[in-house]
Parts: structure tokens; C-alpha cells; sequence
């Protein structure tokens, strides 16, 4: 029992080391495909490194969801690689020690990243997609009203450039000017007397509301003229979300919580509604944490090699494994879009794929079986060929 003991912790520390240097590395390959919308909220934007720091904090939840399977993967392939590469691996067997035994630690370890991936994955990372629009909302929209001053032309509006003569506040402007080059083909002018700037933090959006106007829209010919007046006129403006992919509006399913998302699945399926972007989403939150169960089962098989082939191979197999569950992944949800298979079998089949491929390579490692499928696969072309030639 206390060698047991002793090498559960050993195979344990030996996950440890690689695991979160690859956590480390996928996720700042993540954060760099956002650094320059980062860096263009401190230069243009005006905002400081504390406030970006944060806006970081909210966006990493949803790069666990997706590292800590792989990096779990990448973690038990070199671990077991470099067991097998030193021989460790055939001195555990001669001690009688199980692939079984060995693999014990691992599933401990397995299970904790399943735990922390659902519990980001389902209560975590929707919160933090909903706080990083609202924080970018309220960040973006200061800096637009800060920016607004008298006499001078403001461009903080994406495509606008807007002018007030006079203000007391942002409820009372005067003279105001505003060129929309929004649209390259149909730009336009926009002269009011007065007007105020309002933000709706529901909506999430920055409306300029005018009275007594007048729009000027680019001649076509030199002969016409487009003039068009309003006593009371809305103008939404752009304030550029930034790190937020989606536009401005309630909740995306992405940013509600799990407990409201199947609330809404189970309404909807009362009233006999459409709930298939309802159930994928939650399919989706579950399915994919499920992934470090199935990557640590595979793990330990695959690394277990009679080659000396090191940690770079580890590496190489980890990311053949990665590819092939998320191009299974991706075919299957493209199919329940189309609505050839239900959501439920789109996100659990590349789970399903895995698994049996996982006891197979687990019995061939453990109970030392030759499926020598490749040459089961020659054989059968042989002969198909062979039976081929022979017709007349």
C-alpha cells in the first residue's frame, strides 16, 4: 500500500510540470489574437492598464474552457512518454504494477479538471462574457462623454465626427454638427439646434436625441440636392465594443446562466416552440469539460511506446488528438445545424468516438492484445483484390 501511495504520487508530480506550462502557452497563443483590440482601447480609447488588466480577468474563463482538456492531454502524453522512454513504465510492470494502477493518478487528476472545466464552463464563463460587454460598454462610454467638449471636433464615434457649439451638460447642447461617413456611398450632414446624450446600460447604447434639424445628404449630380428637416430626430451612435464580437442587445445565450438557459429550454418545449439553439448551448457547456475524462484515458495508452521517442512526440500526438476530436466536433455540429442530427448527438459523438478508441488502446496496453488492425485492413484489400482479378 505504501508503494501504491508513493507512486500515485510520483505519476502525479509528473503531470503537474507539463500541464501548466501548457496551460500557460495555449493561453497566451489565445490572448494575443485580442492584444490589439486591447492595445487600442489604451491608446485610442484612453484606458488604463488596471482597467484592461480587468477586462483580462473576464475574458480568461472562456480560454479554460478550451486549455485545460488540451493541456490535460498534453500533460499525460509526456508524462507517460517520458516513463515509457526511460524504462519506468517496464519496471512498474515487472514490479506487477497494472497499467491500471499506473493510470489511477491520472483519472484523480482527470476528475479535478473536469470539475474546474464544468464549473467554468456552466456557472463561470457565462457571468464573465455578460460583465466583459458591460465593463467595455461603461469603459468606451465614458471616454465618449469625457471626450465631448464645446468648440471642439469629436471623433470618439466610429465613421462620425461630431461638433457642439455651445453646452452646459449633456442634456443641453446647442448647435450641433455631425458629418456620417459610416456608409462610403451615401455620407450625410446632420445640423441641429439642440440636443442630449443618453446611455441605455440595458441596451447597450449611446443615442444623441435632436430637435429642430436638418439633413444634408451628398449630391448626385450637380443639378439635385437632397435637404431633409425634423423637429425630432434619434441618432444611435457606435462606441465600438471592442473585445465583444456580437452587437449590442439583451443576453446572448453565450452570456446566460445555465439555471436561466434550461429555464428558458424547458418553456420553450412547453409551448412547443423551436429550442434547438437552447439545447446545443447546453450540450455544448457539458459535452466539452466531459473531454478531460476522455483525453486522460487516451493519454496514458497513447505515450506508452517501445521507442525512445521523447516528449516532442508526446507533444505532436496530443495535438493529431486534439484535431481529430474537434474535427469531429465541428462536422457533427455543423449536421445539427442543418438538422440532420439532434444537438445531444452532435456534441456527445466525438465524446462517444473517443471513448471507445480510449478501451481499445487501453486493453491493447494493458492486457498487452494486438488488434493489428492496419493489418487486418491490408489483408481484407488483399483478398478483395485478389477475388477481383480472378473474374473473367
Amino acid at each position: 500500500m505504501l508503494r501504491i501511495k508513493i507512486l500515485d504520487r510520483y505519476i502525479f508530480r509528473e503531470l503537474l510540470q507539463p500541464f501548466f506550462l501548457s496551460m500557460s502557452v495555449l493561453t497566451l497563443v489565445m490572448l494575443l489574437q485580442r492584444m490589439y483590440k486591447l492595445a487600442e482601447l489604451v491608446v485610442s480609447r484612453g484606458a488604463t492598464l488596471g482597467a484592461v488588466a480587468r477586462l483580462l480577468l473576464y475574458v480568461l474563463p472562456g480560454f479554460f474552457v478550451i486549455t485545460i482538456p488540451i493541456s490535460l492531454l498534453v500533460a499525460s502524453l509526456t508524462a507517460f512518454t517520458r516513463l515509457s522512454s526511460d524504462s519506468e513504465v517496464t519496471a512498474m510492470k515487472a514490479s506487477r504494477i497494472s497499467l491500471y494502477a499506473m493510470m489511477r493518478p491520472l483519472m484523480f487528476f482527470a476528475a479535478l479538471c473536469f470539475l474546474l472545466t464544468a464549473a467554468t464552463s456552466l456557472f463561470i464563463a457565462p457571468g464573465a462574457n455578460y460583465t466583459l460587454k458591460t465593463q467595455l460598454f461603461d469603459m468606451v462610454k465614458s471616454r465618449a462623454m469625457i471626450g465631448i467638449e464645446p468648440g471642439v471636433f469629436n471623433s470618439t464615434f466610429d465613421g462620425m465626427v461630431l461638433y457642439v457649439d455651445k453646452m452646459q451638460s449633456l442634456d443641453e447642447m446647442e448647435g450641433i454638427f455631425i458629418s456620417d461617413e459610416r456608409s462610403a456611398r451615401e455620407p450625410y450632414v446632420i445640423v441641429a439646434k439642440r440636443g442630449k446624450l443618453t446611455a441605455d446600460p440595458l441596451s447597450l447604447k449611446v443615442t444623441l436625441a435632436m430637435k429642430d434639424g436638418s439633413i444634408h445628404a451628398l449630391p448626385r449630380d450637380e443639378e439635385s440636392y437632397t435637404l431633409m428637416s425634423f423637429h425630432a430626430g434619434r441618432l444611435y451612435l457606435d462606441i465600438n465594443h471592442a473585445l465583444v464580437q456580437k452587437g449590442p442587445g439583451e443576453r446572448e445565450m453565450e452570456e446566460t446562466d445555465s439555471n436561466e438557459l434550461l429555464k428558458e429550454l424547458r418553456r420553450a418545449r412547453a409551448a412547443g416552440q423551436v429550442a434547438i439553439p437552447l439545447e446545443s448551448e447546453l450540450h455544448k457547456r457539458l459535452a466539452i469539460p466531459f473531454a478531460c475524462i476522455i483525453f486522460g484515458l487516451i493519454g496514458a495508452p497513447l505515450g506508452i511506446r517501445p521507442s525512445r521517442s521523447g516528449k516532442s512526440a508526446g507533444i505532436a500526438i496530443a495535438l493529431m488528438v486534439v484535431l481529430i476530436y474537434y474535427f469531429i466536433l465541428a462536422s457533427a455540429t455543423k449536421l445539427a445545424d442543418a438538422g440532420t442530427l439532434s444537438p445531444a448527438v452532435s456534441y456527445w459523438l466525438p465524446n462517444l468516438v473517443m471513448t471507445v478508441a480510449a478501451a481499445m488502446l487501453i486493453l491493447k496496453k494493458g492486457h498487452e492484445i494486438n488488434f493489428d488492425i492496419i493489418g487486418r485492413m491490408n489483408g481484407f484489400f488483399l483478398r478483395r483484390r485478389s477475388k477481383t482479378n480472378k473474374l473473367p
